[in-house]
């Protein structure tokens, strides 16, 4: 009744690169390609915002995701996503994600991007990395869902790799690596965890000084909580 002798199937894979380059009179360069999209919101007031969207709707397994932001010297913007990133549930190789941000200097860049949902057996390695000119400054602000909340779900296998480095002028002044596993999860009702709470917030705010006059970071920023 089954051909056990018909060869194996290859899902197809999402992958999609996006990236912006602005400076002080606004958008340089923009390229895209694949799942990744990039817009740029028509602004009658305040920073520039600079939004990512992923067209393939989540990540699943063996899928990858690249954002890249380049502001140059006395550049000032707000990065975010259009809506929550999903991370499906994986039977293979993690999906890989990549936020790459530079900053020139003088300038200040807030990365507040929606949240990400890592749903039940999902696989995620995502790495973003931000380096900072002498002068230049960031805020970062992210949130770790677990598990579809109306819906009552929450994760008992998982496996997560979420790391951030930020640079100033070359040298590694903030490295945050987070690993979650099932092990981990077991356990996340600690004290050391989320002490049961179903959100992750992750927040740095790096800066040298603030330029006079410049208003200042979303007004949210001060509590992740």
């Amino acid at each position: 009744m089954f051909d056990t002798g018909a060869p194996s199937i290859r899902m197809q894979r999402s992958q999609g690169a996006a990236q912006v380059v602005m400076g002080p009179r606004g958008l340089i360069d923009l390229a895209q390609r694949g799942s990744a999209k990039a817009m740029l919101p028509r602004m009658t007031a305040g920073l520039p915002e600079i939004v990512f969207l992923n067209t393939a709707g989540g990540l699943a397994s063996g899928d990858g995701l690249s954002f890249a932001v380049d502001l140059r010297a006395g550049t000032r913007a707000v990065a975010t996503t259009q809506t929550a990133e999903r991370a499906y549930r994986a039977t293979g190789a993690p999906a890989r994600a990549t936020v790459a941000m530079s900053v020139g200097a003088g300038g200040w860049l807030d990365w507040l991007p929606q949240e990400t949902i890592l749903y039940d057996n999902a696989r995620l390695d995502r790495d973003t990395t931000v380096d900072l000119a002498p002068g230049a400054g960031c805020l970062l602000l992210e949130m770790l869902v677990l598990g579809r909340l109306a819906m009552g779900e929450r994760p008992t296998r998982l496996h997560l790799r979420d790391r951030r480095v930020v640079r100033r002028d070359g040298r590694v002044i903030h490295h945050d690596a987070l690993a979650l596993d099932d092990d981990a999860l077991a356990r996340l009702a600690g004290p050391a965890m989320t002490g049961g709470a179903p959100r992750w917030p992750r927040w740095r705010w790096s800066r040298m000084t603030r330029p006079t006059g410049w208003p200042p970071p979303a007004p949210f920023w001060t509590s992740p909580a």
